[in-house]
């Protein structure tokens, strides 16, 4: 009985292949062993303990055939869901296996990157399994070894659900089979091994023998189908050949299947046993002639595998990273698929390349942007349309000008003075005059003013300043320009401010807000701004004269500022217990006292100041005990710990706090540790911290690690090794551990920060570019130490580039 071939939602290519095998399948009669084989997999399909199975057997056993009708077998009925994923000579690219995992497990998906289809393969579909609801799953992927050496099998089927048998077809003895179960991800415990024995080629079958007596033109068709990772349209063919396919076929077409105006081996067997009588002169004519065919055949598809294959130099593989290549791809049916497959593993690639040079560092830079932009375009309106086959819109621009200006002026701002340095910042200077919202590019020429000195700063911030004077809301406006007034020239600084401030006092908002904004001023805009901020009202003048008493340090300004505060203190308003907090540091022991005696008035939030007076108040040698007994054990361990700079016996102190630390449960130890860590950290004490939460795992240990390094300068390197190696171990799914870890980037060993940045550009290509150019996640603002540290300034200057290239591609 012929069984109907099951439909698949697949590209083209990927539904031919499955098709063919059906097909040859379909048409095959088992022989005695074969049966005995079969029978053997339906008692392993009724264990429920033994969810892995390999059958293997020397080069011409028909493993496939066997494993195909087992999947024919189980749509007889309707007890078990079966699907077969075909390795063969029309089959064996990563992309294509994922396409048609995805197009036989997921029928509905709605598309994406392979990496991403491969992962939620993994999560989603073989680790959850079915439901009780549905049918149990049987997955019969053929020949595997004659797949791409870098299919990542293991992500795959490591962990499988509890209704799901996966059988896999393997060519050679049982030590070869059995070398094949860590490649697979298959437990040894759990898995059935059977074996197949050798089996005669049909006649008139035997590859040997044709190709001893094969033409000159048949031959050079038998050697250009086995070196081919693909099926070979007949035009291509006649093409390479320079002869028409008919005659070439004369007299092997044993070994030929033809589909759909198609050619390629009947059978991996076949194939391989061809290809392995091939001298190397005939093996490189083959290749040859292959990738001179026209470079949307063919080439588009399989060149990344054939440089794969001959150990290319990495630079060769920069022309898939292309819009000449994008756009021959979107004209296949594989459409964008493909060409993400190719930048993935382009960019791994160059990751294991480093640190060769910054050609590199760019070069895997773009094909991380250009992922992620792709990604971004890809806009799946047709749930009936193959996986990965989305149509690509450009409705949203996602290259925006604010994020390009915001990442090269990262880029350049990491870069030693020179010109490459000065063209970087360039190009962010051109990317800020294109953004068409106001406070948008009046940010983005304040960061260009942070990034220079000089005149330059100054056109920077007057820039920013006339792009902030088209604000339409007057509180937004005035509060843009004090931010402004930190890169002005003094003079002009200080005329901006007084406008904002006389703006904020006329009604535009709360004049007290220019607490937030003080931090930005230079010490002329404070002192001008002081006689301002007396005239004004009430709590505002309290506010306003606080902040500006912390720019200016005086001792009597600090006192005119506390009285105000004094004067106009409002029990639990938590915008003045803030102002108060901010101005502890600069008080004298008399004010920091009466800080003291109004710290109770603001009841839950009172402990926060307390611990912010104590360490000042031991400052100024008062013990501080009576505040220090009426707090809790946290707040009192905190105090103390930053009192430790202060101490006239450090040791008995840091002792001190330990055994208050110890008599905590070790999670309350390391909430402590971000409070008490940096005074420790300072110190050189980092082993002491660690040492408290030494019960907890290494994810606590991870984070512990990060956090001191940034605050022990004399262990920071150490501190910093320690931890890339647990965020490294950590694996790629947490990629924020290592982000935390960038700003001590200049402290990874070599290979340490190769193998971050390559983790990191798998992030960032994961996500739309405009987060990946400068977003809250992995951006490439943020990888610029790592750039750096890794490729210095040509590196930086490199990825600089790629933004301003990739951009073009992207409007």
């Amino acid at each position: 009985m012929r069984i109907p071939r099951p439909s698949i939602p697949a590209p083209a290519p990927v539904e031919r292949a499955f098709c063919c095998a059906w097909d040859e399948a379909s048409r095959s009669v088992l022989d005695p062993a074969e049966r005995a084989a079969l029978a053997t997999l339906d008692r392993w399909l009724a264990d429920p303990h033994v969810p892995y199975a390999l059958l293997h057997g020397p080069r011409a056993s028909r493993r496939a055939v066997v494993a195909a009708h087992l999947v024919r077998a189980q749509h007889e009925g309707t007890a078990r869901a079966a699907h077969l994923v075909p390795v063969g000579p029309d089959l064996r690219l990563e992309r294509d296996l994922v396409a048609l995992l995805t197009s036989r497990l997921r029928v509905g998906y709605a598309g994406g990157s392979p990496r991403w289809l491969r992962w939620r393969i993994a999560k989603e579909h073989l680790r959850v399994g079915p439901t009780e609801a549905e049918p149990p799953l049987l997955l019969a992927i053929t020949d595997v070894e004659e797949a791409e050496p870098l299919v990542a099998w293991p992500a795959l089927f490591s962990a499988i659900g509890p209704r799901i048998k996966v059988l896999a077809t393997v060519e050679g003895d049982d030590a070869a089979a059995r070398a094949w179960l860590p490649r697979l991800g298959f437990d040894p415990a759990r898995t059935r091994i059977h074996p197949l024995p050798a089996r005669p080629w049909p006649a008139p079958g035997d590859p040997a023998e044709i190709l001893a007596t094969a033409g000159a033109a048949s031959a050079k068709l038998l050697g250009l189908l086995s070196v081919a990772y693909g099926r070979l349209r007949e035009d291509e063919i006649t093409t390479a050949l320079g002869v028409p396919i008919e005659g070439a076929l004369a007299g092997v077409e044993p070994l030929i299947a033809a589909v759909e105006g198609t050619y390629a081996f009947r059978s991996n067997a076949a194939r391989r046993e061809v290809e392995e009588r091939l001298d190397r002169d005939t093996r490189d004519a083959s290749l040859r002639r292959l990738l001179s065919l026209p470079p949307d055949g063919y080439p588009c598809a399989y060149v990344r595998a054939h440089l794969e294959q001959a150990a290319a130099p990495l630079q060769a593989f920069a022309a898939l990273v292309t819009e000449e290549h994008l756009a021959r791809w979107m004209a296949r049916p594989e459409a964008y698929l493909g060409f993400v497959a190719d930048l993935e593993r382009v960019r791994r690639h160059a990751v294991e390349a480093l640190p060769m040079g910054h050609e590199i560092v760019a070069l895997a830079v773009r094909a991380a942007l250009v992922e992620a932009s792709v990604n971004s375009y890809a806009d799946r309106e047709d749930d009936d349309a193959p996986v990965g086959v989305e149509p690509m819109t450009r409705r949203t621009p996602i290259a925006d000008a604010r994020d390009q200006a915001r990442a090269l002026t990262a880029l350049g701002a990491a870069m030693t003075a020179g010109p490459a340095r000065a063209e970087v910042l360039a190009w962010a200077e051109d990317a800020a005059r294109r953004i068409p919202k106001a406070d948008f590019r009046g940010d983005a020429f304040l960061s260009l003013a942070e990034a220079v000195r000089g005149e330059a700063r100054y056109a920077f911030a007057q820039e920013a300043l006339a792009a902030f004077r088209t604000t339409e809301n007057a509180e937004e406006r005035a509060h843009q320009m004090l931010v402004a007034t930190e890169a002005l020239p003094p003079e002009e600084g200080v005329a901006v401010a007084r406008e904002a401030l006389r703006s904020l006092r006329d009604g535009a908002g709360d004049p007290g807000d220019i607490e937030v904004f003080a931090r930005h001023f230079p010490r002329a805009v404070a002192e001008a701004l002081w006689p301002d901020a007396e005239a004004l009202p009430g709590p505002a003048r309290a506010r306003a004269l606080a902040a500006l008493a912390r720019v200016l340090g005086d001792p009597e300004r600090v006192r005119a500022a506390f009285a105000a505060v004094e004067q106009h203190l409002e029990p639990y308003d938590l915008a003045e217990h803030w102002t108060l907090a901010r101005l502890v540091p600069f008080l004298d022991a008399p004010e920091a006292r009466r800080a003291a005696t109004l710290a109770p008035q603001f009841g839950e939030h009172a402990a926060e100041l307390f611990e912010g007076l104590i360490p000042h108040l031991r400052a100024f040698g008062d013990p501080a005990e009576d505040l220090l007994e009426a707090l809790s054990v946290a707040s009192r361990v905190r105090a103390l710990a930053r009192s430790l700079p202060f101490a006239a016996e450090p040791a008995r102190l840091r002792a001190r706090i330990d055994e208050a630390v110890r008599k905590a449960e070790p999670l309350d130890r390391y909430g402590l540790l971000f409070d008490v860590g940096p005074w420790f950290a300072a110190t050189g004490d980092s082993d002491a911290v660690l040492a408290w939460i030494a019960p907890l795992g290494d994810a606590h240990h991870q984070v512990a690690l990060s956090f001191l390094a940034r605050h022990d300068p004399a262990h920071a390197p150490e501190l910093t090794r320690r931890a890339l190696s647990l965020a490294l171990r950590l694996g790629a799914d947490e990629p924020d551990r290592l982000l935390e870890l960038l700003p001590l980037a200049r402290y990874f060993p070599p290979e340490g920060a190769v193998a971050a940045l390559g983790l990191l550009l798998d992030a960032l290509a994961a996500d739309v570019r405009s987060a990946a150019l400068a977003g809250d996640g992995v951006s490439l603002v943020k990888l610029a130490p790592l750039i750096a540290a890794i490729a210095g300034d040509d590196g930086l200057a490199g990825a600089a580039r790629e933004v301003v290239q990739v951009a073009a591609w992207f409007p």
